[in-house]
């Protein structure tokens, strides 16, 4: 690629002293400005990744995949023995009962979530049955319930504590509307890492809720479908549509996507967006290359005329030049994907570290829905990280390197 007389200018114009060499201030900034945009790049596209796979991972452990439900409202006995018996091997039915209700403790209270599931059903949804922290899951036809931890600490609660439920649906009495109330005992306590679930969502054995919404007994709201290939849902729900309706006209289902489709839509954007803005960084930063190497060519009029006199040709200056400026770029790439990579894989240690020393919390869980920074690197976004930011880098360098190409070496020699 390079002959020796350029592969000796290039080792001298890249390693001679510092007084009159190019690694000097601008050469400094620029790897600098490089690495910066190519570490922030990984690190940020690193935490989108691992947000949304782990807000996806979670959203799908404690929801169906595809949920069926009735116009009517409820679905009754027979519908749901016809829906189990669907012969689909990749499919698993969570039949369940999910309202509204109002939890109270002492003068405490707070909105939340009824889900009623049999307890060997919620026992096979991992994501609950492996992160209680405390307790155990209620056992049927007792009054007990499941608790998350965020509400826990709110109530101050524990295992055997006893809490009133409410429900707005009100019985007629003599006295007038009265809403109807439960009194039950936390059973167990779970924290599967996601507050908004840890904080809204109570869990409790089906015949409470069908007491407390006076629902007939082999009665549900509706019914989860949990499937092996949760990325296939929309051919998946096909099928359940088509055979819904030789059931039951009424019946219909929803997916998880149409459910979140709001929150994965602004994932996407969010991060095309990113990549564009962060991208943009990079080429910010590779305009230092631009200005250190245009500084660097003036310094060398004189070197470059003669070089130009005794048969340097312009292919050569060119490629020396280009070369110099594409060193800064690989630089900084370099170093920039190894702190990036490094910082996304350690990214829990350093959250904790930092929260350790300024004693403060850096990553709030009511407002990111998870309770820990999640990361997970994508090594075919980080080789096209690298790619695009040596591109930029090579490109920078072309104008300088051209100009420098194109000295007169008489008026250099002359002026000099």
């Amino acid at each position: 690629m390079y002959s020796h007389y350029e592969y000796l200018l290039l080792k001298r114009f890249l390693f001679s002293k510092k007084t009159d060499g190019y690694i000097s201030i601008f050469s400094w900034i620029s790897m600098i400005g490089i690495m910066i945009g190519v570490s922030v790049i990984i690190i940020v596209m690193s935490v989108m990744n691992g947000f949304r796979d782990e807000l996806t991972n979670r959203l799908l452990g404690i929801n169906g995949h595809i949920n069926i439900y009735s116009t009517i409202g409820e679905i009754n006995s027979i519908e749901v023995k016809e829906i189990r018996n669907f012969n689909n091997s990749s499919f698993i039915y969570f039949p369940m009962i999910e309202t509204q209700a109002l939890l109270i403790s002492g003068v405490n209270s707070k909105g939340v979530f009824i889900r009623s599931y049999q307890s060997d059903d919620l026992k096979n949804k991992k994501i609950i049955s492996d992160n209680i922290v405390k307790g155990k899951i209620y056992t049927d036809k007792a009054n007990e319930i499941l608790i998350g931890y965020a509400t826990a600490n709110k109530f101050n609660l524990d295992v055997g504590s006893k809490v009133k439920i409410a429900i707005p649906k009100t019985d007629k009495t003599i006295f007038g509307n009265i809403p109807r109330f439960k009194t039950l005992f936390v059973s167990g306590i779970f924290n599967i890492g996601m507050y908004e679930y840890d904080s809204n969502f109570i869990f409790s054995s089906l015949d409470i809720t069908r007491k407390l919404l006076l629902l007939d007994e082999g009665n549900f709201t509706h019914i989860e479908i949990e499937s092996t290939n949760p990325s296939n849902v929309k051919k998946n729900q096909q099928i359940i549509d088509k055979y819904l309706s030789s059931i039951n006209p009424n019946l219909y289902s929803i997916s998880w996507m149409e459910n979140n489709s709001s929150l994965l839509n602004a994932l996407k954007v969010e991060k095309n967006v990113m990549l564009l803005i962060l991208v943009l960084i990079i080429f910010v930063a590779s305009m230092n290359i631009i200005s250190g190497l245009i500084i660097f060519v003036k310094e060398k009029n004189r070197d470059i005329g003669i070089l130009k006199t005794i048969g340097l040709d312009q292919f050569s200056l060119l490629k020396i030049f280009a070369s110099i400026g594409l060193f800064n770029g690989i630089m900084g790439t370099f170093f920039g994907v190894m702190f990036g990579v490094l910082f996304s894989l350690n990214i829990q240690s350093i959250q904790k570290f930092v929260e350790i020393i300024f004693k403060t919390e850096v990553f709030s869980n009511e407002v990111y829905y998870l309770s820990s920074l999640p990361s997970r690197l994508d090594f075919i976004e980080v080789l096209s990280v690298i790619i695009v930011s040596l591109i930029i880098s090579f490109i920078s360098t072309l104008l300088p390197s051209f100009r420098a190409s194109k000295i007169d070496p008489i008026k250099t020699i002359k002026n000099e």
